[in-house]
Order: structure tokens, then sequence, then C-alpha cells
């Protein structure tokens, strides 16, 4: 809440700035070694593939380790670095050193993957670092390996179901902490492919079961997550004693004209955009500048990051994750 109270205070113009982010989305590269029907970055990559320069993740790395710094007391900030989209992060060669070297720098990790070279971590990685790695998501989509390789294609000569299942197996034996995440569409919602799914988590020693609606971007339609399903769901969960959480967020209907997630976290994208859009991979008109070309804290709240706040029509925006937190927001900002 202290950022949102931040932000509050700064949109209502009662500080010069608003909070300096909490968390911040890298992307390595915008390569993926899978072929999901419903990638959101598949046009992206269409324009370019690109894994960015080790090097560049290394000096982004130590300039939000000293923006960090300048925060006093440490209250709110960057805290957490999550290794995301665009592609698959681990297929970046150097992937497992670029995870270990922002450990080296306090932040706490987080990687969401397919998991299917996840293995490399796993071997690499000192046993005493591992406790920096808060969680690892592990989209699977589907526990049935001909589900699997229909919503989530593989690239390469093998399907990649079973390399990702015994990763996870492997890491949670380790000590890291795995979600296993699915996204909940027609394809996967049979009490057989849900009961499946919890049988995975019991099996590999996963965390918890994550799962949300799917989101038809072009049409800005939620696969609907019927009572009756979400009755089934838990009754399964029991069964199995396997934890899980349902995120319907993208379902929530908006109460806000802003998007005031904007100033929560920056996703750095392969190709040196700096993005305020948690879906804005490959659009220029989210990008506020070149993190590979300018210091990241010159661009925080520049003032093309204003521009597109203020230009940014949310109603021509897909459903997505951040309106709980937009819906927070303007709540506050209404009262204040």
């Amino acid at each position: 809440m202290i950022e949102y109270n931040q932000i509050e205070n700064f949109l209502a113009g009662k500080t010069k700035s608003g909070p300096m982010p909490s968390r911040v989305d890298i992307d390595l590269t915008n390569v993926c070694n899978q072929d999901c029907f419903y990638c959101n970055s598949a046009e992206f990559r269409q324009k370019f593939l690109v894994s960015g320069p080790t090097p560049f993740y290394y000096r982004l790395i130590d300039q939000l380790y000293a923006w960090k710094e300048t925060n006093p007391n440490h209250t709110g900030g960057i805290n957490e670095v999550v290794f995301t989209g665009g592609g698959e992060p681990t297929v970046h060669k150097d992937y497992h050193k670029i995870v270990e070297y922002c450990i080296d720098k306090n932040f706490k990790v987080q990687i969401i993957t397919n998991g299917s070279k996840l293995q490399k971590l796993v071997d690499y990685l000192p046993q005493e670092k591992i406790k920096n790695i808060n969680w690892i998501g592990v989209d699977i989509d589907s526990a049935v390996p001909e589900t699997y390789e229909k919503i989530r294609k593989s690239l390469t000569k093998q399907t990649l179901f079973h390399p990702m299942k015994k990763a996870v197996i492997s890491a949670c034996k380790k000590g890291y902490v795995c979600d296993i995440k699915v996204l909940l569409m027609e394809q996967n919602t049979s009490e057989y492919e849900i009961e499946q799914l919890f049988r995975f988590v019991q099996e590999t020693g996963a965390n918890k079961l994550h799962m949300r609606p799917f989101c038809d971007y072009e049409n800005k339609k939620v696969f609907e997550v019927t009572e009756q399903m979400q009755t089934m769901i838990e009754n399964l969960s029991v069964k199995y004693n396997v934890k899980y959480n349902l995120n319907l967020a993208r379902s929530t209907p908006r109460t806000y004209t802003k998007c005031h997630q904007m100033f929560l976290y920056p996703i750095f994208a392969s190709n040196g955009d700096a993005l305020v859009c948690c879906e804005g991979r490959g659009q220029k008109q989210f990008a506020i500048g070149n993190w590979m070309k300018t210091d990241v804290r010159k661009l925080w709240y520049n003032d093309k990051h204003m521009q597109i706040y203020n230009k940014t029509d949310v109603s021509l925006c897909p459903p997505c994750t951040p309106n709980k937190w937009n819906n927070a927001i303007q709540s506050l900002l209404q009262k204040s």
C-alpha cells in the first residue's frame, strides 16, 4: 500500500514525484522454444529476434541497485526483479549468470519460464543463494502431454513436457519454490484435465497451482470460469491436498479511466525499450526511452512517461491483470 499512497499523493499534486517502482520486469530475450497459440508477443517476435547482450544486463542491474540505495530508509522501492516475458528467459545463454548477479546485488528474484531449460540454473546456482529466489513460475497449461503439446507447440524436434517436468522435480528437491502456472481455457478445463494439474503439483513437489483465465486480446474476451468450475477446483484441491490460487483480476470490471500501474513497475525489453505497459512489448507507443542507451533513473517520470499516462485510453485496452491495482488506486484518488 506504500506505493498506492505515494501514487495517490503524486497524482493529486501533493508531491513532486511519485514512488520508486517496487519491482521491475526484465526480458532477457524475445526468442522462444515454444509456439503457444495464445502468445501476445508472437507479433513482436515476427518483427525481429533478439537476446540482449549480457554486459548490458549487468549494467542495468547495477543502475537498479544504485537507484534502490538512494531510497531513504529503504521503505518501498525496488525489492524484486522478475525475469520474464517477450520470449523464454532461459534460452538466453547467460541467464543463470545474470540471475546470480542479480542475487549478489541483494535483489529478490522471480523467474517466469516454461521450465524446459530450468535445469541449467538448478545445476549452477550455489545452495546458499536459492533463498534469494522468491519463486519460479512454470507455465505448463496442461499436465496431459498431448494437450500440452497442442497448446504449447514445441519448436524443437521433441516435446518439452518431459524435460520440463524433470527440471521441476529437481528444482523442488533442491529447495526452489516452484508454482505451476496455467491459463484456463476450453482445451484444459475438463474435470480430467484439471485433476491432472493437481496430480502434477503433487508428483513434482511444487508449491501450488496458480490459475487465471485465458484472455483473447484481439476480441477483448476473458474465458469464463464458472461457479461449477470453481467448485470442482476447490474439491480437487482438498482431494490432493494441494494449494491453489485462482486469479480472476482480468474479469474484474474497470472503475478507472487511467492506467495508474504505469508507475508501479517498468519493463525492460530485450530490444532496449523501457516500457510502462506489461502488455506493450514491441509497441513503441508505450516506450519511455531506451534503457541500453540511457540510465534508467533518468527515464522514470520523464516527459514521455507522463505523456503516455495522460494519453492512453484504457477503454481500448484488453482486460489485464493490473485491473485490481488500478481499481485500488482509483478508489484512493476518489477519496482524496
